[in-house]
């Protein structure tokens, strides 16, 4: 934290951030999303199936420094959320000691890097079932430029038209900004969830339908300090 702190102070002054008008970010988004086997099942026997989900953003050199305070994943209609059937550990639990939460709450594991003032920040991602089973508790860990140990939650809800369900994800204020005025960007974030069944075989994810022969998933962001939005789609096969 310190070295970061340093050269955000530095940066801060020479550039006399906070002096100004900004303006809206135009970042390049990424975003794909696999899922495997493809072959679907039916809503009362949803096919159990792995979901890699990967999002990427790319700064316009041209903005002012920013970071995504929100950020929501749109999930296929096809797609059919069972966690209430696997055990679940609560962001406390997790941030605190992930290696005591039930053995079966742990259903993913993925990748992320932020960058902030130049500095790449590689981090881990593992991710748990949360609370009541509309929750996902995902851990963040890394060590260069700076030790973070943090828990992003994701709540699941509800979604409409091509989308099923969708996770609203709320970015910690120290994820957004490690240091003061230091704004992160979150460039990559890759998610899979696993293949796993809880209680009387219930998919964690099952692919319930596939009429069109593929999926679409989407994600909206939101960022600060501009307050603006950018959105972004995909698709995946099915059969």
């Amino acid at each position: 934290m310190k070295k970061l702190a340093i050269v955000a102070t530095g940066a801060l002054a020479l550039a006399g951030l906070g002096v100004g008008v900004s303006s809206a970010v135009t970042p390049t988004l990424g975003i794909s999303a696999k899922v495997s086997p493809t072959k679907h099942g039916t809503k009362k026997k949803p096919a159990k199936v792995k979901l890699v989900v990967k999002l990427s953003t790319t700064p316009n050199p041209a903005d002012q420094p920013f970071a995504a305070d929100s950020t929501v994943v749109h999930l296929a209609k096809e797609l059919a959320f069972n966690g209430k059937a696997l055990k679940q550990c609560s962001s406390t639990q997790v941030a605190s000691d992930d290696t005591k939460c039930p053995k079966g709450s742990k259903v993913g594991f993925g990748t992320a890097a932020g960058v902030a003032l130049g500095l790449t920040e590689n981090l881990k991602v593992t991710a748990y079932n949360g609370p009541g089973g509309k929750k996902l508790e995902l851990l963040v860990d890394g060590s260069t430029p700076l030790a973070i140990h943090s828990v992003i939650e994701g709540v699941l809800s509800k979604d409409s038209g091509l989308y099923g369900n969708k996770l609203t994800v709320k970015i910690p204020p120290d994820l957004q900004q490690p240091a003061p005025g230091a704004y992160a960007t979150l460039e990559e974030f890759d998610t899979t969830i696993n293949a796993i069944s809880g209680k009387k075989k219930a998919p964690y994810v099952g692919m319930i339908s596939c009429k069109t022969k593929k999926m679409t998933f989407g994600v909206d962001y939101h960022y600060v300090p501009d307050n603006s939005q950018a959105s972004a789609t995909t698709t995946a096969p099915c059969k």
